[in-house]
């Protein structure tokens, strides 16, 4: 089943999508119109009602916030009916033009990316349309190639997936706690009201959002980084914190997707934070 609900929020056209294989979508991802610009493509496996979706509508510029599969699944489709200028960080670039395999929970949802003969522009200093200019902003944490778009003057963020929520209780493999909260302290230096997420917008109080999820998470890492230099290891961590690993999740996704990934951030992070303190200390001597 492929499915789409369209909303609209001032001039922004909101397009949810959704596919399974049997029965209703276990989860949907967001992309946004405005004035010609699309912001991220949607999972290929929803691609039959993505084509009747946008059936001539105007696309004359495409902005990938990152490389996962549901974000990019339709780039190469867009690219090839209405000949947009692309904008994409270059890691987000190669993994279009590359492809990449996936596992089989995320090819259950989402599906995989080809490879694919498409020409990425790097982000200018701002996407223009005819009313309004988004500021790309790079964002890493979620991914290394994450990125947001800013309308300064609406105060809109288009946020890709650095909200998602106020609590996240569960990391994907590779995500850097650390890195996630440097850059919600760089958004926070803007004025936003609205969060256009790539999963759950919020239409009102966005900043005051995002300041209490860098609250949440500035308290999860300072606890997690106390206990570690105490000389826990990430299973003692956990106990003392009363984390439980979710274990359906982490089974169903192949172990991508545990609470276990979210502690490990911050210890990995740690101890690349010490090394680099003693080279430099080494240096000095």
């Amino acid at each position: 089943m492929q499915t789409v609900k369209k909303t609209f929020f001032d001039k922004v056209e909101i397009f949810k999508f959704g596919s399974a294989p049997i029965g209703k979508p276990v989860m949907t991802v967001r992309n946004y119109w405005l004035e010609g610009l699309l912001i991220d493509t949607a999972q290929i496996n929803a691609r039959k009602i993505v084509k009747k979706t946008f059936e001539g509508k105007t696309i004359t510029q495409v902005a990938l916030t990152h490389w996962h599969e549901d974000h990019i699944g339709n780039t190469d489709f867009f690219y090839e009916k209405y000949k947009p200028t692309i904008y994409a960080h270059p890691f987000t670039a190669k993994k279009v033009q590359e492809g990449f395999k996936v596992l089989p929970y995320e090819q259950y949802m989402f599906g995989r990316i080809n490879p694919a003969d498409i020409e990425v522009s790097e982000f200018p200093e701002l996407i223009i349309t005819e009313n309004y200019k988004l500021l790309p902003i790079h964002t890493p944490g979620h991914s290394i190639d994450h990125t947001v778009f800013l309308e300064p003057k609406q105060g809109w963020l288009f946020s890709g997936d650095l909200f998602v929520s106020t609590k996240i209780k569960y990391f994907r493999k590779g995500e850097d706690l650390g890195e996630q909260i440097d850059s919600i302290k760089k958004v926070l230096q803007y004025d936003f009201d609205v969060i256009f997420c790539g999963h759950y917008p919020q239409f009102k109080n966005g900043k005051s959002l995002f300041q209490k999820k860098l609250q949440y998470f500035e308290d999860f890492y300072g606890e997690v980084r106390s206990l570690y230099a105490q000389g826990k290891n990430l299973k003692e961590i956990m106990r003392t914190l009363h984390l439980k690993e979710v274990y359906w999740l982490k089974w169903a996704t192949f172990g991508d997707v545990s609470v276990a990934h979210m502690v490990n951030s911050v210890i990995i992070r740690e101890q690349k934070l010490s090394k680099e303190k003693n080279l430099v200390y080494i240096k000095t001597l």
